[in-house]
């Protein structure tokens, strides 16, 4: 295995692994940035997740790659079992989701052993292989 940008190494010591969701949460994550900025409390992202693992591992890729965290209220945690967000700030919202074709290749790898090298996999594709801007305002 080869060694981790610090970013992930980050990630992994706060989740206690390093896993495509985390992974999945950390590029949506940038992404909500990149296009709403980066400023506390401006922000608010609806995950669809839903709370259980391990889809609910993209709310911590979130809390890592954003000022928003479920303990600010910055977060929250909807059913829906989709790896989805909405965040809104002010009058703009953007609507991210993850490509149908990753989304397949991760629940197909789930129980294996290689979901770190998938990880790392899925960080170093470029945002528009990985996910789906469904929406823009």
């Amino acid at each position: 295995m080869r060694s981790l940008p610090d970013e992930l190494q980050k990630a992994k010591d706060f989740h206690s692994h390093l896993g495509p969701y985390l992974v999945v949460g950390l590029r949506m994550g940038q992404a909500i940035v990149r296009r709403l900025g980066p400023e506390p409390f401006a922000i608010t992202i609806t995950s669809f997740t839903g709370p259980q693992p391990p889809l609910s591992c993209v709310v911590d890729g979130l809390q890592l790659a954003t000022p928003c965290t479920v303990g600010n209220g910055g977060i929250v945690i909807r059913e829906g079992g989709q790896a989805k967000v909405l965040a809104v700030r002010g009058d703009r919202e953007v609507i991210i989701s993850l490509k149908s074709a990753i989304w397949e290749k991760i629940r197909t790898a789930i129980g294996s052993h290689q979901l770190e090298e998938l990880a790392l996999q899925l960080w170093e594709l470029e945002e528009s292989e990985l996910l789906d801007l469904l929406g823009e305002k």
